[in-house]
């Protein structure tokens, strides 16, 4: 089974890229060709073989969005883990895998889900927290795995600050989340994590977590004991980017203590029903 390997910031890219299309000209394009049915599409997205027929299939699964049948849906989620894991016979290179995420994104479709998480290293954040306590679970795992992809466990904080503010978790699900806060506000950790950690360790106001981060804004000795001084394969930071790094997560600490940042990304953006 060939891996994707996927770059921190090229699915958020792609997935703009690809809901930037107009609706409209994915409408014509389809005009000119004969109607396929919702099961005719399921059945080319399963086939593992890239033609045009399972591209139609995608392109229909995506315009229809939540209001596909659930076999299409399910179709079409089956299709994003066999191209997120080039089990396809796609050349290698190609881009697809990011234009399957975020269509899978648009279906607002519970058995997603783990889809989504898996897919966090490149974004997805409002996608998983518009599901609410359903997706809780898989992101608490997710941000909770020692060895997991900094962007995966940053982004699923993320996630998990998006459900905060939302008020979607019970008081048991709030307390899991403030432990993983905390866990994550001892060091050392990717500063990728430590500044999502933060944000969502203020956005709880528990007092403790709150005189964490101050710590972390004032002195330079907690904020290094915080950020790893290694990179994920294990060879050491140089000194003049390790010292940027650790500039950067005091500045982020201060900012939103503060009360600023309210622009600073991601931002909690709730899609409108479709």
């Amino acid at each position: 089974m060939r891996r994707r390997k996927v770059k921190g910031g090229a699915l958020a890219g792609a997935a703009m890229l690809l809901l930037a299309v107009p609706p409209g000209a994915a409408a014509q394009a389809r005009e000119e060709r004969p109607q396929m049915s919702e099961r005719a599409a399921a059945s080319a997205l399963r086939d593992m073989r890239i033609t045009p027929e399972r591209d139609r299939a995608f392109l229909l699964a995506w315009e229809l969005g939540p209001a596909a049948s659930p076999d299409l849906r399910a179709a079409l989620i089956e299709a994003a883990w066999a191209e997120w894991r080039g089990e396809t016979d796609r050349p290698a290179g190609s881009e697809a895998a990011f234009d399957y995420v975020a269509a899978v994104m648009e279906l607002r479709d519970v058995r997603a889900i783990p889809f989504l998480v898996e897919t966090l290293i490149g974004g997805g954040a409002n996608a998983l927290a518009d599901f609410g306590a359903p997706a809780f679970p898989a992101v608490l795992a997710a941000v909770s795995d020692p060895g997991g992809h900094p962007h995966r466990v940053g982004n699923g904080l993320t996630v998990l600050r998006f459900m905060v503010e939302d008020g979607s978790l019970d008081a048991r699900q709030v307390e899991q989340v403030r432990e993983v806060a905390r866990e994550r506000l001892i060091g050392p950790q990717d500063p990728f994590i430590v500044a999502d950690a933060v944000r969502l360790a203020l956005a709880l106001g528990d007092p403790e977590l709150r005189r964490t981060v101050e710590r972390i804004a004032t002195d330079r000795a907690a904020a290094e004991a915080l950020v790893s001084a290694y990179w994920d394969d294990g060879t050491p930071r140089k000194p003049e980017h390790l010292n940027w790094r650790l500039d950067s997560v005091q500045a982020t600490a201060r900012l939103f203590l503060s009360g600023g940042g309210a622009d600073v990304g991601p931002i909690r953006r709730r899609r409108s029903p479709r």
